[in-house]
């Protein structure tokens, strides 16, 4: 499932959900956006927004995420940050499907790093 962050100046920016969820639960923890932004956002076409003030402060939280990061680097679902390379999950009959949530909902610092990106040059953003 891919989303697409439509900017109100600028290129569009694509993110699937294993990185946006992630992605999600940080500006959550950090008070950037409330529960009902978390649910619009977290949902294709659901009218998921952010003004230019709030991208602003979307990028100062990833900005300062990143610094207690680097290249390579995962933040997991549950906001702790790996140096461990993504392992592979496997989906099908027979197979043990007993897979650790943070290790499938995780995202990259490279992602974190465009969306900070975005979000400080978007003027706004929607969730399509």
């Amino acid at each position: 499932m891919t989303f697409i962050l439509v900017p109100s100046q600028g290129e569009d920016l694509q993110v699937n959900a294993w990185n946006w969820r992630p992605t999600l639960e940080l500006l959550l923890a950090a008070n950037v956006i409330t529960e009902d932004d978390h649910e619009l956002m977290g949902a294709q076409g659901c009218g998921g927004t952010a003004d230019a003030e709030k991208a602003s402060r979307i990028a100062a939280v990833v900005a300062d995420k990143l610094i207690g990061m680097a290249p390579g680097d995962r933040l997991l679902a549950n906001l702790l940050v790996s140096k461990e390379p993504k392992k592979l999950a496997v989906f099908g009959p027979g197979v043990d499907t007993n897979v650790d949530e943070n290790e499938l909902y995780s995202t990259t610092y490279e992602w974190l790093e465009a969306f900070a990106r975005f979000c400080q040059s978007s003027g706004g953003f929607k969730v399509m």
